[in-house]
């Protein structure tokens, strides 16, 4: 689930953008939370600097804008994506010394919305990472290292790029974990990532690795909508 932010004083704009998000994401799959001045933004972010993995910064506010709000953001988390949200295109100069992800202009196209959203969703699996404790060891996995997941009893079997790891896990927990427009679970003992499927129809799924794997009767379709759902975002 993607936790986002929205800094926007026009509350009008802040339905918009939620709906917009909602619609993208799956209302299930993105929790956020809205904010009307910079102040009230970062009374709880000083709390919680790293709760958010995506905020949306409108610049032009009362009392302290949203380039002076990221810079005061920017002490305390250097890495969460902000993406900026402004009237007027000559203001966005200045989110560059900020470190802004992009700039959306105001009125929000929706093709340039899911544009930015596709490459913030790039940027975040590329970058995550779950702990696989194996014995005493606990090892750091990229989730786009995971090939899928096989449940057995009370274990679980981690297929990776270079190696196989013996986890003691629930399968359904391991799925809490991962991204879900990354992973998909098509029988009730695997996880598979997307990025890594050959081939399938309505009862297997062929691997990369030329391993096959079941697909549950009930699950066939919505099989196929997380493929494309995945060939959208991953572009």
């Amino acid at each position: 689930m993607v936790k986002a932010a929205i800094c926007d004083d026009e509350v009008h704009f802040q339905s918009f953008l939620r709906e917009k998000l909602e619609s993208y994401y799956g209302m299930s799959e993105v929790e956020i939370e809205v904010f009307s001045s910079g102040i009230s933004f970062l009374e709880k972010f000083r709390e919680h600097p790293y709760e958010y993995q995506l905020i949306f910064m409108d610049i032009e506010m009362p009392g302290i804008n949203g380039i002076e709000t990221s810079r005061l953001i920017r002490d305390i988390n250097q890495s969460v994506p902000v993406i900026f949200l402004t009237s007027h295109r000559e203001l966005a100069a200045e989110g560059y010394e900020v470190d802004a992800f992009r700039f959306l202009e105001k009125p929000l196209k929706m093709e340039k919305l899911v544009k930015a959203l596709n490459d913030y969703n790039r940027l975040w699996v590329q970058n995550g990472r779950i702990p696989l404790q194996d014995g005493e060891n606990t090892i750091l996995a990229s989730w786009t290292d995971i090939q899928y997941v096989q449940s057995e009893n009370v274990y679980i079997h981690v297929f990776t790029d270079q190696a196989r790891y013996l986890i003691r896990k629930k399968l359904s927990d391991m799925e809490m974990q991962m991204p879900k427009n990354l992973f998909f679970k098509p029988h009730r003992s695997y996880l598979i990532n997307l990025g890594y499927v050959s081939s399938f129809d309505g009862r297997k799924i062929i691997m990369k690795n030329s391993h096959e794997i079941p697909v549950s009767r009930g699950k066939r379709d919505e099989l196929k909508a997380s493929v494309l759902n995945y060939l959208r975002i991953s572009g």
